[in-house]
């Protein structure tokens, strides 16, 4: 029977032929091996050969399938429903070494769940319900000799009692291979000395953590081999710590504690068994939280040198001090280093310090230029001082920066080992400063994302060679991008251009910009990865991606494309699209051909979450190819709307195709029928016309003559006719008339003049508008107040459709371009607008532009 076991495959889900009477013989089985049906069976290579894994994840199991093939190295159980696990679960896989089982529902294990697995190495049962306290029995591991790795944490339910919670040592104590262990932190952790037999613990991860109190004894059990404890997000409470808690540990090379209240001056504290030790890392970020600020533990943080008497002796490689509150620091302290040539990456991310001018500015050149061998510096997410919109600010800024351009004091030389460099969202409008990238650097990886600030880069000559990673998000058209020595070096593979208002430049009516950037992409011949998310984009240039045969991956989410644009049809490389959060309703059949071309390729993934797909007529297509196509989608029941509006999803519409789709054959017909009749009717129209083509030509003519004979041959009492407010009188009588009637020779009507008393005003302002070739509307503060200005409006709006008028200038003086009454709005397509300018300097260019459209006819 086991042989007839092992034929069946999950692939083929067949099973071998055999004779009638044994059917009876297996039917019991059938019921059985349903789970293993369901689990992907597939081998992997390694070091110590091929290993074959039964990958049962996310399929809704609630026990351990007991019918996988027995042969199994790796046994992935994780997010099922597994509640228990019983005696003798997993016997028959004796060879087993790798057990997960997280995100389950665990919450009980028997004592001889584990028999059997004798050579397993790994187990992984976290982010499940098990009880520290009671679930782990004495006997429950004793058969996982050869446990190397245990990973139980995120399992604690929230605790907030602080009394002493002892860890069940005896259930751990027989796990003597152990080298790594994870589990949840306690509030105030005591661990017994069943630990003292882990003598090959070298690796101690708390991650979810509850921690209050560390006093100098909690690891006092624990292996001195522990070369790495990872402390991290103990947030719950203002960790309080003794000044010799890591004594235990003298072998310590990676200590982390990211993301832990545990203010930096207490950090710094406990590194004092470490004095002239070698570390490979230490993370002290995100550790002063503003929650918890106190007298004492300040979130605001200036270090001194007493901070950092321990951390200055230790040759530490990467050392993160992020998001800390570090607002300044003194002399011979943050910077000051015995050994900086050992420093290889260092994170200053998300704090609030400047170097500003004078001795911080000396230190950060010394600093730099003793780190050697330094390869990420991350000076990122600073913000120090924003720009305040005042002129005196403004020529302050402006004085400085003329000052600094004689100077080179400010000028930052980066080391040529330097590979990443993250400027990202740095507001320091304080003075300038500038870091210079020099020859022969190994500079790979540029993000001056959303910088706003006075900071700038500098390449020597062909610094920029080794760049293949280039962030300027938020940077509509940066400087940093059009140098040549940067876009040119033929390197970069991947660009980040987001949130950019790029919809501005790549409008199609901003032909001058939309060129620069077309020149732009052409430079990037090697590029692989390109993001332009979020920029409100709906269109491309032509021929954008031309010289981009090497890219692979677009993102263009966040966006407001209706289709795919056409451009990316012809790339041919293409592994990934990005358009989710776009105005997409449908992928056009020309799209379809293609995407499914490609993943024949090499393979393709569309990503379109939160789309405006409709489900209708048009798309049955478009729907059906979603539930069809090999081409990998971040889902298959995408939202759409109906015709009626409602939402429904692309996979619902699919299977309620003939429900909701039925009435689109007869709308076919009618379409068709709408078609044959259109035509008749056109057809009779154009023989008609045809009949009747010399009257109609008669026709057409006499009403042109008469149009040209009304616009070209009609003669106009005055040239100008101008409509003003009362404060407007002395401006007209000393600057509009002798301009306009004495040096132009033009005819003007104005009201104070022209119009006759005893007559009708209204009648008089009508017909004068009427006999005006030209009509000013002079825009004061007092325009408004007048009674005729909306009567004057409504008459030029009139004259102006029956083409009496040529031109409607609008001339705002003393006024602003919001104030402007939103009637002249409703005509501003026919208004040439003039804002009268202050300084008299510019008053000869507004009287040219004037006279071009009052004159035009006499020039």
């Amino acid at each position: 029977m086991k042989k007839r076991e092992k034929k069946v495959n999950r692939h083929t889900r067949n099973f071998v032929r055999m004779p009638y009477f044994e059917y009876v013989a297996v039917s019991f089985m059938l019921i059985r091996f349903v789970t293993s049906l369901h689990c992907d069976i597939a081998f992997m290579e390694s070091k110590e050969g091929k290993l074959k894994i039964a990958n049962c994840q996310n399929i809704g199991l609630t026990q351990v399938p007991s019918f996988l093939p027995n042969d199994i190295n790796i046994l992935d159980l994780s997010e099922n429903n597994i509640k228990n696990l019983s005696n003798y679960d997993f016997e028959r896989y004796g060879i087993l070494e790798k057990l997960i089982v997280k995100k389950n529902k665990l919450h009980h294990i028997e004592d001889k769940s584990f028999v059997g697995l004798n050579r397993l190495k790994i187990l992984d049962m976290s982010e499940n319900k098990l009880n520290l306290l009671h679930s782990y029995t004495s006997d429950l591991f004793l058969p996982l000799v050869n446990l190397r790795n245990l990973d139980i944490r995120r399992n604690m339910e929230q605790q907030s009692e602080t009394n002493l919670y002892h860890y069940p040592d005896n259930a751990f104590a027989v796990l003597e291979q152990l080298d790594f262990f994870a589990l949840d932190m306690a509030p105030n952790p005591s661990f017994g000395k069943g630990f003292r037999r882990l003598k090959k613990l070298k690796s101690l991860t708390f991650e979810l953590c509850y921690l209050q109190y560390l006093n100098n004894s909690v690891f006092e059990n624990f292996s001195s081999n522990i070369n790495e404890l990872n402390l991290k997000v103990c947030r719950l409470h203002l960790v309080h710590v003794e000044n010799d808690i890591l004594l235990p540990f003298p072998k310590m090379t990676k200590l982390n504690l990211d993301g832990t209240c545990m203010h930096l001056k207490q950090a710094l504290n406990i590194l004092s068994p470490y004095r002239g030790k070698r570390f490979k890392l230490i993370n002290f970020g995100g550790l002063s939280c503003p929650a918890f600020n106190n007298e004492n533990y300040t979130f605001v943080v200036t270090i001194t040198k007493e901070m950092m008497q321990y951390l200055r002796t230790i040759c530490v490689e990467w050392l993160d001090l992020s998001d800390n509150g570090i607002v300044d620091f003194e002399e011979d302290s943050l910077l000051s280093y015995d050994r900086p040539e050992c420093l290889e990456n260092i994170f200053f991310k998300g704090n609030r310090f400047a170097f500003s001018k004078g001795r911080q500015m000396d230190e950060l050149k010394s600093f730099l230029q003793n780190c050697k061998n330094l390869k990420t510096l991350d000076y990122s997410y600073i913000p120090v001082k924003y720009e305040l919109s005042n002129n005196d600010l403004d020529r302050n800024i402006v004085h400085e920066k003329q000052q600094f351009e004689s100077k080179s004091s400010e000028v930052i030389i980066l080391p040529r080992s330097l590979e990443t460099l993250l400027l990202s969202n740095v507001l320091c409008y304080d003075f300038q400063r500038i870091f210079l990238i020099p020859e022969g650097s190994n500079l790979t990886n540029l993000d001056v994302s959303f910088g706003f600030s006075l900071t700038s880069i500098l390449f020597q000559k062909n610094s920029s060679q080794k760049i293949e990673t280039l962030v300027i998000d938020g940077h509509p058209y940066s400087s940093f991008i059009v140098q040549e020595e940067l876009m040119n070096n033929g390197k970069i593979k991947t660009f980040k251009w987001r949130d950019a208002s790029l919809y501005i430049h790549m409008n199609p009516e901003n032909k001058h910009y939309s060129s620069r950037i077309q020149e732009l992409f052409k430079k990037l011949k090697y590029l692989e990865h390109l993001d332009m998310s979020k920029n409100s984009l709906w269109f491309l240039p032509a021929n954008v991606f031309e010289s981009m045969t090497y890219l692979s991956e677009i993102r263009l989410s966040k966006n407001l494309f209706h289709l795919v644009p056409r451009q990316i049809m012809d790339l041919t490389n293409i592994k990934l699209l990005d358009f989710r959060q776009n105005l997409l309703t449908t992928l056009d059949k020309n799209t379809r051909v293609w995407a499914d071309s490609m993943n024949q390729q090499h393979g393709l993934s569309i990503l379109m979450e939160d789309n405006a797909f409709e489900c209708n007529c048009d798309n049955l297509d478009f729907i059906d190819w979603i539930n069809k196509t090999k081409v990998k989608l971040d889902s298959r029941s995408y939202k759409c709307t109906l015709v009626n509006g409602s939402l429904i999803t692309v996979r619902e519409s699919y299977e309620k195709m003939h429900d909701l789709f039925s009435h689109c054959e007869s709308s076919t017909w009618l379409t068709v029928a709408s078609t044959l009749l259109s035509t008749c009717f056109v057809t009779g129209f154009l023989f008609l016309i045809y009949g009747k083509r010399w009257e109609i030509s008669l026709f057409f003519y006499q009403k042109f003559r008469i149009i040209v004979k009304k616009k070209y041959c009609k003669s106009f009492k005055y040239d100008v006719f101008v409509s003003y407010g009362d404060d407007s009188g002395p401006w007209i009588k000393n600057y509009l008339i002798p301009k306009l009637e004495h040096e132009w020779k033009l005819k003007m009507c104005f009201k104070d003049r022209d119009f006759l008393p005893g007559c009708s005003y209204f009648d008089t302002e009508a017909e004068s508008i009427e006999n005006s070739r030209h009509v000013i509307f002079l825009l004061t503060p007092s325009f408004k107040s007048s009674e005729d200005y909306l009567f004057a409006v409504e008459r030029v709006k009139h004259e102006k459709r029956i083409r009496n008028i040529e031109n409607i200038i609008v001339l705002a003086k003393d006024i602003s371009l919001k104030d402007i009454p939103t009637e002249l709005t409703y005509i501003w397509n026919y208004v040439s607008f003039i804002q009268w300018p202050d300084d008299t300097d510019d008053f000869d260019i507004m009287w040219q532009q004037l006279r071009l459209w009052v004159c035009s006819d006499l020039m």
